[in-house]
């Protein structure tokens, strides 16, 4: 019996496990981790950032993983809370 209680916690955290790491690859395979050495001092300079090329068909369609992660995220986590819920009233 405590083992279905425990089953959408244990939902919620493979999901966040498997975005988690979708989203490395992710950052990996863009070059986010490319410029370590600029990076590391960002901080301490009073240096402006560029805005990100939107207009790029890269950026689109980043913009569309992104969001399609955040909607499986939210999906993911109505599923626990529906699951749970069914659980606690049954």
């Amino acid at each position: 019996m405590m083992l279905f209680g425990l089953l959408p916690w244990f939902c919620l955290m493979a999901a966040g496990l498997v975005a988690s790491v979708a989203l490395l690859f992710w950052g990996h395979a863009s070059g986010q981790f490319s410029d370590q050495e600029r990076a590391r001092y960002l901080p301490l300079v009073g240096e402006e950032i560029a805005a990100p090329d939107t207009g790029s068909r890269s950026g689109k369609r980043e913009a569309r993983v992104l969001a399609g992660l955040i909607v499986f995220a939210g999906i993911t986590l109505a599923a626990c809370l529906v699951v749970a819920l069914l659980r606690q009233g049954g």
